[in-house]
């Protein structure tokens, strides 16, 4: 994975994003098992991004917070969890992103859309529409995903 030095206006766009279909942002506070669930979801719909290290600290205005990892090791539990999503780990390709003045690192996360399903953490497929996430639970849905 690289690091990337990112200027102040590409910071200012990443924390503007619009969580929809294809974007999604977190805090570093995610348990890497739930982080899963996003990242199956992208996955097995679209593809997309998901940035892990923003805060939100008023959900109404969508006003958030650049909050990264102190350091790269910080985020092993989360690279080793989506990584054992696919045995190949061919489903996502991670970038550390890191701006001057911010703390720490964001680590962005390109999902790929895939052939296979891929399961989340707790056994369980996941689709996105618009902004959320949804469970494929029955083996009628899993079918269809198929």
């Amino acid at each position: 994975m690289e690091k990337v030095e990112i200027s102040i206006d590409q910071r200012d766009r990443i924390l503007a994003l619009e969580e929809d279909h294809f974007c999604d942002l977190k805090s570093k506070d995610i348990r890497p098992s739930k982080l899963t669930e996003s990242v199956s979801s992208f996955a097995n719909t679209s593809g997309g991004e998901i940035y892990i290290g923003i805060d939100e600290k008023d959900k109404r205005k969508k006003r958030r917070k650049w909050r990264g990892f102190d350091n790269i090791e910080e985020a092993n539990a989360h690279i080793q969890e989506v990584t054992r999503l696919a045995p190949l780990g061919n489903h996502f390709v991670g970038t550390f992103l890191s701006c001057q003045g911010e703390q720490g690192y964001v680590l962005q996360l390109q999902i790929y859309k895939t052939k296979e399903i891929i399961f989340a953490s707790n056994r369980t497929a996941y689709i996105r529409k618009g902004a959320q996430k949804l469970p494929m639970k029955s083996q009628e849905e899993i079918e269809r995903l198929k």
